[in-house]
């Protein structure tokens, strides 16, 4: 098993000439990505980073953000990836909660955090910058220091409640997490993938990016996702796969430009993190017939990959995440912490070589999160005899009216297959009787209406009284919170609704 910095010197002695990475400024083949990346490496080892080391970075996508994590982990440090939509104060209680040591950052992050305290030594992440810091250091860097149990990434997660915690995935669970998306999603070498999404988030750095630098394929970069710019570069670059969220999916689709388009070679669609409803895929599946849909589920401490729905299992579970990837093991929990029956409601546990090792410098956190071994992902779903696994809801999402417990998704999919639905969230709001009253935040398609009489009513001939929303608000897609893959977030949407 190879360290990750190993991967692409491997390819630039096998495929020197051939594009690994590309934005809409530059491209690099293998060849000069190796040699780019052993020079900042030794650029670094000067100024004093050390294997163990946490570095940051913190800027939208691009081939330089790209380059400054190789270099990183070829050295023996560990990147750390980080938001730049966050807020300053709490951009600098991450770092300081793991010891961030050097930060790259674009100049907009840079002048965010004028002012703050406490900041670790800044580098300007910019070509002009790196290829200053290149010009100096040619030598090579000696990759057999790094060993594969060693820390490879800090990605950070939660935090709602207070500052977010550092997951710690070594060059082995990326390894497996590698494995396991190439092996599911039939990944290759031929593969030309878009990166849609920001590289500080597991789904487009471990299952995107490392896959296709793994294989030594193509990964292009779209610095900010919209559909316009992201239906250029699959036509452009001839894309044959890329990841969208359900949210940015729907804008692709409907873009004017997306029926002009020629898809024949973008051949695989990956899409998660939502609700994807069967009206919505048969329009996607539209743009090339044949074209494979896989949904996939995951969290950032799994590694992230922990199921996927496979376009040919699609009928046989069409409600569902899909099934667990290759090298991952899954168990359905009751509350006691035992097993939970085939089609009856558990907390998903998984264990598997991608999990993480545990959040950064938070042992108890840590521990209040596995099982005898098993990580405790805090999602409720069912899965059924063949394994598949349907999805209900996160437990702390999990509506409690009337003594009797309502899984928002289970709603929401219901709400999503009107014509007219373009957004779907339920959350449960404060009722004197009830408890908690089923209430579903909805935004429309452009051009078409619903009121809510209609939403309940529709909804009603699919659910329970005790499940069908007694409440619907309306929202316009602006309004609604979400983070940087679109999906909604519900503890900011409940604060705004009680608002």
């Amino acid at each position: 098993m190879q360290p990750v910095g190993q991967w692409i010197n491997l390819h630039a002695r096998q495929r020197p000439a051939k594009t690994a990475i590309v934005d809409d400024r530059r491209r690099l083949t293998y060849a000069e990505l190796d040699r780019e990346t052993d020079a900042l490496a030794a650029a670094f080892a000067a100024r004093g980073v050390r294997a163990g080391d946490r570095i940051g970075i913190l800027s939208g996508a691009s081939v330089e953000w790209v380059m400054v994590y190789l270099s990183i982990v070829k050295l023996g440090a560990i990147a750390t990836a980080l938001n730049y939509r966050e807020t300053p104060d709490r951009l600098v209680a991450m770092m300081q909660s793991v010891g961030v040591s050097l930060l790259f950052t674009d100049t907009g992050s840079r002048a965010a955090l004028s002012g703050f305290s406490g900041l670790p030594e800044i580098i300007e992440l910019s070509r002009a910058s790196l290829d200053d810091l290149t010009s100096r250091h040619t030598e090579q860097h000696a990759f057999d220091l790094v060993k594969p149990t060693d820390g490879n990434v800090i990605l950070f997660t939660g935090g709602t409640t207070g500052v977010s915690k550092g997951v710690l995935l070594s060059h082995a669970n990326l390894f497996w997490n590698v494995i396991n998306e190439a092996l599911a999603t039939r990944i290759t070498e031929w593969d030309t993938t878009l990166l849609g999404t920001a590289l500080h988030h597991s789904a487009a750095l471990n299952t995107w990016l490392l896959p296709h630098l793994y294989l030594g394929g193509t990964a292009v970069i779209l610095r900010e996702f919209t559909a316009d710019a992201w239906i250029d570069m699959v036509q452009r670059e001839r894309v044959t796969n890329g990841f969208t969220p359900p949210t940015m999916a729907r804008q692709v689709v409907k873009h004017p430009n997306a029926g002009k388009a020629d898809w024949r070679h973008f051949r695989r669609w990956y899409s998660g993190a939502g609700i994807l409803p069967r009206h919505e895929r048969e329009e996607m599946e539209a743009l090339n017939p044949g074209l494979g849909i896989y949904y996939q589920y995951g969290l950032t401490e799994a590694g992230p990959i922990v199921t996927v729905l496979q376009p040919e299992d699609y009928d046989l579970a069409p409600g569902s995440i899909g099934r667990a990837v290759r090298n991952c093991e899954i168990r359905m929990l009751r509350e006691d912490r035992t097993d939970a029956p085939p089609d009856t409601v558990g907390e998903i546990a998984v264990r598997g070589p991608a999990v993480m090792s545990g959040y950064f410098n938070r042992p108890e956190e840590t521990a209040r999160v596995f099982h005898d071994g098993w990580l405790l992902t805090g999602d409720l779903g069912v899965m059924d005899a063949n394994g598949f696994i349907t999805f209900h809801d996160r437990s702390k999402d999990m509506i409690k009216t009337g003594g009797l417990n309502v899984y928002s998704q289970e709603v929401e999919h219901v709400l999503a297959k009107h014509p007219a639905v373009r957004e779907v969230a339920v959350i449960g709001t404060q009722d004197d009787h009830w408890g908690e009253m089923v209430t579903a935040v909805i935004t429309l398609h452009d051009g078409m209406s619903a009121d809510e009489n209609d939403l309940i009513s529709f909804a009603r001939k699919d659910l329970g009284g005790y499940q069908t929303p007694k409440r619907i608000l309306f929202m316009s897609y602006d309004e609604l919170p979400k983070n940087y893959l679109g999906k909604i977030l519900k503890r900011e949407l409940r604060t705004k609704v009680d608002s």
